[in-house]
Order: structure tokens, then C-alpha cells, then sequence
């Protein structure tokens, strides 16, 4: 028999705890009949009804989240049916899915319909790099004073408010960056403990009658969070492939490289305080003009390709995983009715 994911160790005390609440039952069905007290004959009976539920449970899921079970079968064939190529964590194995959601938030990238997707995480990551590397030249540019003859420039009125543009971005990318880390964090949450704690944990609560709801509400969250979840970022990853916002870098890096050799230029142009260097002071300052035009030119070609990237980070990032969220929660919800419990927050409800 295939070894369950969460260890026999968790359905042997669901078995015993389905074992006890029997015995229970039937003495306290026993006593009704003897005594002729309704009430314990109500109990009992009710009992023995849960129980053999309960029992239909721990044999189900044996079924469906065994190794090679129903439901890891399901998952790994939606999840591999369009070319798709991962690469798993160890703990994400037995779940393709989850794996692909890591991969497509913070892993090493994912191929889906011969087309390779880099994670959310290096493209964002990448374009912080550039982004804060660019701001440290353009710092450097707006320090350095200029002594041309009667002219003392400073170049920090120019470049700051391209400084303050810069990073305006680089906070936007850094709320995405941390949306991002919330959620990979999650996902290993749940490949560590969906079926190895919570789904164990909700088949023994379920089996006694003060905590059965709160079993039930258990077990539906474990499959919510190891089924339904992990497949709505399977559907996100397709959804970003019909998309794909193309993010080269390579405006920035040679927006970086202008900048670099401006900033070299400007070193190299020495204090002029004699008025018969006038000319020479009259070509600097047209180099200055030139070089400062040249980078606002090319900072301003480059805003619409930041905006375009920032907008495809925070749909894939933001509003398809909270899309996911809610699929979620409302499984989770209509799973616990089925299961004879509730879902206990008002957003549950709410939905």
C-alpha cells in the first residue's frame, strides 16, 4: 500500500478515536434501551451515524492522498498537461502544482507551453538592481559641483526629481517583492503541513463530539489549501502565458552605462577661474547641457516601459493570487457545510 503523506501515525489515532467514539456510542445506545432514556438512544445513535462517517473519511482520504492517490495523480496531470517544465523542492514533490505556484512566485522559473517564465521574484529582484544602480550614479552626477569661470553649477537640481522617479519605483517593486515572499512562504507552509499536520489533525478532532466541528472545518481547509489553491496558480501561470509582458532590462542598463560615462566626464572637467579660459569654459558647459539632456531624454523614453512592468508585476503578483484567495476561501466554506461544520470567520460568511 502506497504510504500516506501524513504518516500512519495520524490515521492510527483516527482509527482508535473512531474505535473509542463507537464504544461509546453503543454503551450509551445500550444504556438508552436499558433505562429507556430517550435522550442517551438519540445520542447513540447519532453517534454510531458519525462514526461510520467518520471512518468513510479516514478510508477516503488513505485513497485520495496516498502517495500515488487520486488526488496527487489529478493535480500532476492538469498541472503537466500543456508542456509544462518544473523544478521541486524536495517537500513540494508529491504536488505538482504547488510546486509550479512556487516556481512561477519565487523559484527558479517554470516552463509552460514551451515558452520559460523567470519567477516573479528574479524579474523583480533584477529590476530593483538596475533601478538602485542607476540612482547611486545619478546620486553621484547631482553632487559634484562644476566651477566654470563666474559659474559655480551643481548639478543636484537637475538630477534629483529623475532620483525621486527612481525611487517611487523602487518602493512600488519592493511592496511587490514582499507580496511576493508572503506568498512562496505560504505555499511552503502548506506543502509542510496541509497533509502532514492539518488534515490528520482534522480527521482526530472530527472523530470526537465536542471538536467534530472544528474537524470538519479542518480537513476542508487542508484540501483547500493543498487542491484548490495550488491549481488556481496553475491557472494564473496559463493566464500569464496568453500575457507575456516582455521585461528586458536593457533600456535601464544602457540609461545606467549614459549616465556612467557622463558621471566620468564630469570628473574630468577641471576648475576654469580665469576669465581667458572663457572659451573653454563655454565648450564644458555645453557638454554638461548635452550629457544632462541626453539622460532626461532617456529616463522619459524608459517610463512607460516601468509603468507597463510594474502594472504586469502587480496583476501577476496581486490581483490574480487574491483571485485565488477567494476561490479558496469559498471551497474551504461550501467543503465544511458538506462536512456537518462552519467556517468560522465573518469574511467566510460573508463570501
Amino acid at each position: 500500500m502506497d504510504v500516506l503523506p501524513f504518516g500512519a501515525y495520524g490515521f492510527s489515532i483516527a482509527v482508535y478515536v473512531i474505535g473509542i467514539m463507537l464504544s461509546i456510542a453503543g454503551i450509551s445506545l445500550g444504556i438508552g434501551y436499558a433505562a429507556n432514556k430517550r435522550s442517551l438512544k438519540e445520542f447513540g445513535k447519532e453517534e454510531i451515524y458519525q462514526s461510520v462517517i467518520n471512518g468513510v473519511l479516514v478510508g477516503s482520504m488513505l485513497l485520495l492522498f496516498s502517495q500515488n492517490g487520486l488526488v496527487n495523480g489529478m493535480i500532476n496531470q492538469i498541472t503537466f498537461y500543456n508542456s509544462t517544465s518544473i523544478t521541486c523542492q524536495s517537500y513540494m514533490s508529491g504536488n505538482a502544482a504547488l510546486c509550479l505556484a512556487y516556481d512561477y512566485l519565487a523559484g527558479s522559473g517554470y516552463t509552460y507551453a514551451g515558452t520559460f517564465h523567470p519567477s516573479i521574484l528574479s524579474s523583480v529582484t533584477t529590476l530593483m538592481v538596475d533601478l538602485l544602480g542607476l540612482n547611486t550614479i545619478l546620486g553621484v552626477i547631482g553632487s559634484i559641483s562644476i566651477n566654470l569661470v563666474v559659474v559655480n553649477i551643481s548639478l543636484g537640481s537637475v538630477v534629483n526629481p529623475l532620483i525621486s522617479q527612481i525611487m517611487y519605483f523602487v518602493r512600488i517593486l519592493t511592496t511587490i517583492l514582499t507580496g511576493v515572499l508572503v506568498q512562496s512562504s505560504i505555499l511552503i507552509f502548506i506543502s509542510l503541513t496541509a497533509t502532514t499536520i492539518i488534515l490528520p489533525a482534522g480527521l482526530i478532532l472530527r472523530s470526537f463530539y465536542p471538536t467534530r466541528k472544528l474537524g470538519g472545518f479542518l480537513i476542508a481547509l487542508a484540501i483547500g489549501l493543498y487542491v484548490v489553491l495550488p491549481l488556481s496558480y496553475v491557472m494564473n501561470a496559463m493566464i500569464a502565458n496568453s500575457y507575456s509582458q516582455t521585461l528586458s532590462n536593457s533600456s535601464i542598463v544602457s540609461l545606467t552605462s549614459s549616465a556612467s560615462s557622463f558621471k566620468n566626464t564630469l570628473s574630468g572637467i577641471p576648475e576654469i577661474k580665469n576669465q581667458s579660459d572663457y572659451g573653454q569654459a563655454l565648450s564644458f558647459l555645453g557638454t554638461i547641457t548635452n550629457g544632462i539632456s541626453s539622460i532626461s531624454n532617456y529616463f522619459s523614453g524608459i517610463i512607460n516601459w516601468l509603468v507597463s512592468s510594474i502594472a504586469y508585476f502587480i496583476v501577476y503578483t496581486f490581483i490574480l493570487p487574491g483571485f485565488s484567495l477567494i476561490l479558496t476561501i469559498i471551497s474551504v466554506r461550501e467543503l465544511s457545510a458538506m462536512l456537518g461544520s462552519e467556517a468560522f470567520f465573518d469574511l467566510f460568511r460573508v463570501m
